[in-house]
């Protein structure tokens, strides 16, 4: 370590490094501190002493020499310069030292002889001992400020008050903290002043805690105890009482401050153009004290006198001896935010090149260096079986012919096969519709147009479609679209744009005779949306959905319309798909998409992922129809578009911008109220006023309250907009379900009529405001009214209800979220609830790590929600925001094609096969581009879990994917499911995880409700997956067999929610359907199968293995790359990418649902985890966010290596996954793994390959008819190659026993596990048969190939194996 007084880098150049906030007396500079070393490098240790030279900081650090180690840049500060406080920084590790028990102070008792005599001394001398040892502290002067006499106080100031809450007085200090940021503001640090005195007549040390407030009147507070936190608990009780008692709790009036520091940075922007926040410079200096080999950093603390009201901290850090940066805020907290930032600017200046290798290897996870080992403990038997296993499987067919892709999974060897066929579509030919048969068409429609037009059953709906504001310039309107090929329609809230457009296109055709040549798509952003309108346009013109000219197609279900002459609604991704088969395909799909004549996109403000990409192919689209000659008219609409970037992005080849047509809307005046106008009638309700007692409200209030007063300023002037980052922290705060639901009943309060629709940012925040509405607290007549949800796991026929009139005298209370927002108008809403939050997905693709936050909707947002309210008569909107931040929103939200994963997005873009363009080149057409690392990082994805090549082309398996509704891990999970023969399970886990927790926890039933969760959790391998899975199998037995009344008391019973296992219910039946399309049952059962009914079953030889848990587990991880975590402490967990996280506390993997027993039996194992994600509590504003597991699954070694790990290395020791994990055990054993692993995923990629295809080739018989009719019905036309590339037998008979095979050893390897951690002794575990297999059903290696047909497992060598003694029986 004589090495920490070296040099780290020279900059090159002379270098001008910012100096610090203040200035130090002696700095080392670098030649001082150069030369100090070649004079004392060859000195001990401890005869070494600091170099003082020179009064400032380094202007220029030279390179050290080769042979010289790198250490701190020399930023040092003697210590005449910096004096470090007297006391010892606390941490989360370090306990508070207790003051000695007091010695007996009163007379002693009498006692003869001796021994008494002795007694009495030892005690004089203790005493005497104690009192000199606290001899130099000052001497206490009463009164003593102890809990009696704080209460006391409290007594005679109280006067006819109401006694104070007990919750607030049980935690004072959390009330006395809202209190001081509602009334001084964020900037105001409140200082707690400790001072220690001797008590004489008691011989104890006494701690005094004294805070001063300066408010009017004043209030200072003191407290004593012995113990420093007792103190200090006494104080703020204290200051508590006084501000209740002089009523400035009750309505803590704001002081404006009359000179207000300005607010110390919480990120910087260095050069690169990097930005750093407190965590990521802790991270930083954490990678370079591990390269250096230097200790953490210390921080000391000192604090700075100031001549104004606040005192200040100052940090500074110490590194290999020297101080190296230093910051100054309000409080410890702030300046040592300020120091980490400091010091991560100066090293970033010093050597730019160290700045970028951090950034490197943060992406990877290097940044943290390698994890904990993980031990593999393996018995002999098994290891043989695994070794006996990789010989047979590379003699399989399997492997043999498995394709080349460029990939590191093929094995070692190279493959003797062909290279990654891809098959080329068909080629585009119009479809051939008579004349005579389009005449007939048109007239039939023109007839049913006449007959509509004299039906006085439609009269009156005639009627009120005149009256819309649309058909003013229907004419104009139509004529646009006709001139040009993309029209923008900017047509405000209540004109009829979304019904009333594509019926008059169709109905102009019509009447022209033209009819049966107009096809109109017009997309909706939801299901709700697309569902909704067709059945009200469907009504409108007397028809039926599904029946006539009217239609929709959503995900998992589909009413096609009558064909030639038809509008359908359907959702972007539906759209996107049907192109994709065109485009890949060519062919019918393409065939039957030059046929559609109209393509609108209906509220295309919203800017999903799919609408960037929709707007991509669309002009890419047009520009193909216009060198065809083949019509397309594009119509985007919205009520509150950005028309300038749109019709910038749709410029034609002349460079004319597309044209742009304003239609009037139709709403009535709707009052705009917001938190400052109406909460102050909430609190003078006496049946709301219990809500501002609750902590959640009143911090919300005070931060709504201390925004204004930064912002009312920045109202006034002339400064720029508040940019988004500004309003991250303001993101941390939930918004309060009493709140809401106070504001709710206020509202129905003061009307007699009208329904109230509100806005909430998701599922757990409509469910609670649910349950405090139902709950009785409020003044809420329930008989009154009805409570009705919108949300997109809600069923379909529970949703349509609020669109029918309600019983005479109910008034509706309808919680839903921005699914309302648009398209979607709800009859006689007058009151519109608006928490002007949406739930917002952002994900960090460096740590692999998506967060939902409740974050701000932007100002457009507020506005087509207060629209809601006036669509029937004057109504009134109710912002539970502040004025000024309703004033301070960003326009619009954050595009998602900025802040979500990219990896389907890369998917679906290589399926749309854009010509001679590659996915960074498509991407960066979007409107509104991502950043490239965003895409580099999605490809790497795919890459990792084989989707893609090295030359980032589709993969057989990337295909396959693409036929299935599912994200690609999912996608994985269901195909290894189909492998494995464990189906159904495996299907279920896949609607799981792509779904919401099951599990309700209401706020007073927590316990209650985790008791009932944790029953459900498999004993070995537990997991959140699985306990949903354990308790959804049991519903699902008895709902199946029409005891509905009985699944309904079994969901209540175990805190169940109904909706979510409905829902699970049907996606998972849509996905064995996509299963069945995609040609996967008729490969992996091999026996042929077909669809019995409209819903598809699992055939049984597919569901042999389903009660294997180490089998689920194994699912489980091939869903989670590359997501795992292995622990490090008692809490802690590491992962990938993140040095400390922790389990969430609704895990059953969390310690508190854990047995001691259970813990006992595997506490000398690493414990491995894979989680779904990562989420970070950022509820708490001021603090370090801390990082959480979501949906975790024990993992044992043995599964990890086979299906978790991507990438493994052969290390001196062992193995080493995806460079960060390193797994240590039996070399050989390991080597075996590792080669079974690679023989496995090789073996699959011509799985895959036979499966894609097997319906490329259109194989219908053996994959049995396709019931339903999906909107790529023609995707199964592709063009047949000359090579049969298609599954043999043979080939299905080896995957047969492969996959058997495997499932076996995973079961024995756990059985080895569970027996080994259950013996006392240490010796090897005898092999235990598995409890899912036996030999009568599956035979192990070696035995007769089923099927009569030859393989690998029938051709072995004739001595026998060690792996043919082991039995299995």
């Amino acid at each position: 370590m004589h090495l920490a007084w070296s040099l780290r880098h020279a900059c090159r150049g002379p270098t001008i490094v910012e100096r610090l906030t203040r200035a130090y007396a002696q700095q080392a500079t670098a030649p001082a501190l150069k030369e100090s070393w070649h004079v004392e490098k060859d000195m001990p240790m401890h005869s070494r002493k600091p170099t003082n030279a020179g009064d400032q900081r380094p202007m220029k650090v030279p390179k050290l020499a080769k042979n010289q180690s790198p250490s701190t840049p020399p930023r040092d500060y003697s210590d005449s310069g910096v004096v470090s406080p007297p006391f010892t920084i606390p941490t989360s590790s370090s306990k508070s030292k207790s003051h000695p028990a007091p010695l007996p102070s009163g007379p002693s008792h009498k006692s003869s002889g001796r021994k008494g005599k002795g007694q009495t001394r030892e005690t004089s001398l203790l005493k005497s001992r104690f009192k000199s040892r606290y001899e130099s502290l000052p001497e206490f002067e009463g009164p003593m400020h102890d809990a009696v006499y704080v209460e006391a106080q409290h007594r005679i100031s109280i006067g006819s008050r109401p006694e104070i809450k007990p919750a607030l007085a049980d935690n004072p200090k959390s009330p006395i903290m809202n209190f001081v940021l509602s009334y001084f503001g964020s900037d105001y640090a409140l200082q707690f002043e400790f001072k220690e005195y001797f008590d004489s007549s008691t011989n104890r040390p006494v701690v005094r805690c004294t805070v001063l407030l300066e408010t009017e009147p004043r209030v200072l507070a003191i407290g004593d105890h012995m113990e420093r936190k007792a103190a200090e608990r006494l104080c703020c009780l204290s200051a508590l009482y006084q501000l209740y008692d002089s009523g400035l709790l009750d309505k803590p009036a704001s002081k404006a401050p009359t000179m207000r520091q300005s607010a110390a940075p919480e990120q910087i922007t260095l050069p690169d153009g990097s930005v750093v926040n407190y965590e990521r410079a802790r991270s930083f200096m954490d990678y370079y004290c591990r390269l250096y080999k230097f200790g953490k950093p210390d921080i000391e603390y000192q604090q700075q006198a100031s001549k104004g009201q606040n005192t200040s901290w100052e940090a500074v850090m110490n590194v290999g001896g020297h101080r190296i940066g230093m910051g100054i805020g309000s409080n410890k907290k702030t300046a040592l935010v300020q120091c980490y930032l400091d010091v991560t600017r100066y090293l970033q200046n010093c050597d730019a090149e160290l700045w970028s290798k951090y950034v490197e290897a943060a992406k990877s996870g290097k940044d943290l260096g390698l994890g904990p080992r993980v031990h593999l403990q393996i018995s002999n038997g098994l290891g043989d079986e695994i070794e006996d296993l990789c010989r047979v499987v590379r003699r399989s067919s399997l492997y043999k012919n498995r394709p080349a892709i460029g990939s590191k999974l093929t094995g070692s060897d190279l493959p003797s096969s062909h290279a990654n066929t891809v098959a080329r579509p068909k080629p585009s030919y119009p479809l051939h519709y008579p004349p005579h048969v389009a005449r007939q068409r048109s007239e039939l429609l023109k007839q049913r147009r006449e007959s509509y037009l004299t039906n006085p059953l439609t009269e009156k709906i005639r009627t009120t479609r005149a009256t819309l504001p649309i058909f003013t310039k229907s004419q104009e309107l139509l004529h646009h679209i006709q001139r040009n090929d993309v029209t923008i329609c900017m047509a405000a809230t209540g004109s009829g744009k979304t019904t009333q457009i594509p019926q008059i296109i169709l109905d102009d055709y019509i009447d022209r005779g033209q009819g049966a040549h107009c096809n109109i798509i017009c997309t909706q952003p939801r299901r709700l949306a697309a569902l909704s309108v067709a059945d009200r346009v469907a009504k409108e013109r007397g028809e039926v959905v599904g029946s006539g000219s009217i239609g929709y197609s959503v995900r998992f279900e589909s009413k096609p319309p009558e064909e030639h002459g038809s509008i359908t609604f359907c959702t972007i991704g539906v759209l996107l798909r049907r192109m994709q088969s065109a485009m890949t395909e060519g062919g019918i799909a393409a065939a039957k998409l030059d046929e559609i004549t109209h393509i609108m996109v209906d509220e295309v403000h919203e800017r999903d992922v799919d609408t960037d990409l929709l707007l991509v192919v669309l002009r890419r689209l047009l520009a193909d129809r216009k060198a065809r000659n083949v019509p397309l008219k594009i119509v985007l609409m919205s009520a509150t578009i950005d028309p300038t970037l749109f019709e910038e992005y749709f410029t034609d080849e002349d460079g004319n911008k597309a044209p742009i047509i304003d239609i009037p809307g139709r709403t009535f005046p709707v009052n705009k109220l917001h938190l400052e106008d109406f909460i102050g009638d909430l609190k003078r309700n006496s049946r709301l006023k219990w809500i501002f007692s609750d902590e959640s409200v009143s911090k919300y209030l005070a931060r709504e309250e201390a925004y204004a007063q930064c912002h009312t300023t920045s109202l006034t002037s002339s400064s720029s907009p508040t940019s988004p980052s500004q309003h991250l922290s303001d993101d941390e705060l939930d918004m309060p379900s009493p709140l809401v639901a106070a504001t709710i009943c206020h509202v129905l309060q003061q009307s007699d009529s009208g329904h109230v629709l509100v806005f909430l940012p998701g599922w757990e925040d409509i469910m609670a405001v649910q349950r405090i509405l139902q709950a009785g607290e409020m003044p809420l007549d329930l008989s009154k009214h009805s409570i009705h949800l919108l949300h997109s796991t809600i069923p379909l026929a529970d949703q349509q209800v609020i669109f029918e009139p309600p019983p005479e005298g109910i008034r509706r209370i309808i919680l839903g979220t921005n699914i309302a927002e648009t398209s979607v108008t709800i009859p006689d809403v007058v009151y519109v609830v608006d928490t002007a939050k949406v739930k917002e997905v952002r994900y960090d693709p460096d740590r692999h790590m998506s967060s939902l936050v409740s974050a701000w909707a932007g100002s457009s947002n507020l506005n087509q929600r207060a629209g809601r309210a006036g669509r029937h008569r004057p109504g009134e909107y109710y912002g539970l925001l502040s004025h000024v931040r309703a004033a301070t929103l960003n326009p619009h939200q954050t595009v998602e094609m900025k802040r979500i994963d990219l990896s389907n997005v890369v998917m679906h873009v290589k399926a749309l096969n854009f010509p001679d363009m590659e996915v960074e080149e498509v991407l960066a057409e979007t409107i509104e581009p991502p950043h490239p690392d965003r895409v580099a990082a999605a490809t790497k994805n795919l890459q990792m879990v084989g989707a893609l090549d090295d030359r980032k082309n589709l993969t057989s398996l990337g295909r396959v994917l693409l036929k299935l509704p599912v994200e690609v891990q999912m996608g994985r999970l269901i195909l290894y499911g189909a492998f494995f023969r464990c189906l159904d399970q495996a299907v279920t886990i896949a609607a799981i995880l792509t779904n919401r927790d099951p599990f309700v926890s209401p706020m007073h039933l927590k316990t209650e409700a985790a008791a009932a969760k944790a029953k459900w959790s498999p004993g070995e391998f537990r997991s959140d997956a699985l306990t949903i899975l354990n308790a959804y199998n049991a519903w699902q037995e008895i709902y199946s067999m029409g005891n509905y009344v009985q699944a309904n008391r079994f969901s209540s019973e175990n805190f169940l929610s109904k909706p979510t296992l409905l829902l699970i219910r049907k996606i998972k039946g849509h996905l064995l359907q996509s299963l069945y399309q995609a040609g996967v049952i008729s490969v992996t059962e091999g026996s042929g199968s077909f669809i019995r009914g409209r819903d598809p079953e699992v055939p049984p030889a597919l569901n042999v293995n389903a009660n294997s848990q180490p089998l689920l587990a194994a699912l489980i991880a091939v869903a989670s790359q590359p997501k795992y975590a292995v622990r490090t402490g008692d809490k802690t967990l590491r992962t990938q990418h993140d040095k400390v996280v922790f389990v969430h506390p609704s895990s059953v993997n969390h310690r508190k649902y854990i047995l001691p027993a259970v813990e006992q039996a595997f506490q000398g194992e690493k414990q491995l985890y894979a989680f779904a994600e990562k989420r970070q509590n950022l509820t708490t504003a001021g603090q370090t966010p801390q990082t959480y597991l979501i949906n975790t699954t024990r993992l044992d070694p043995m599964t990890y290596l086979l299906f978790g790990a991507s990438e493994i290395q052969v290390t001196e020791r062992g193995l080493e996954c995806d460079r960060w994990l390193p797994i240590v055990g039996n070399l050989d054993a390991l080597d075996d793994i590792q080669r079974l692993k690679t023989l496995i995923e090789s073996c699959m990629l011509r799985v895959y390959e036979g499966i894609f295809m097997n319906r490329s080739r259109g194989d219908r018989a053996r994959r049995g008819p396709n019931p339903a009719r999906e909107e790529d019905e023609a995707g199964d036309d592709w063009l047949s190659l000359n090579e049969d590339l298609t599954l043999s037998p043979r080939e299905v008979t080896d995957l047969d026993m492969i996959t058997r095979d495997i499932v076996r050893i995973l079961n024995r390897f756990s059985n080895e596990r569970l027996a080994s951690q259950s013996q006392s002794t240490s010796r090897t575990a005898t092999p235990m048969p598995s409890p899912a297999f036996s030999s009568s059903r599956l035979p192990s290696i070696g035995y007769g190939t089923p099927h009569g047909v030859g393989s690998a497992y029938s051709s072995r060598p004739g001595t026998p194996s060690r792996l043919s003694r082991n039995s299995y029986s």
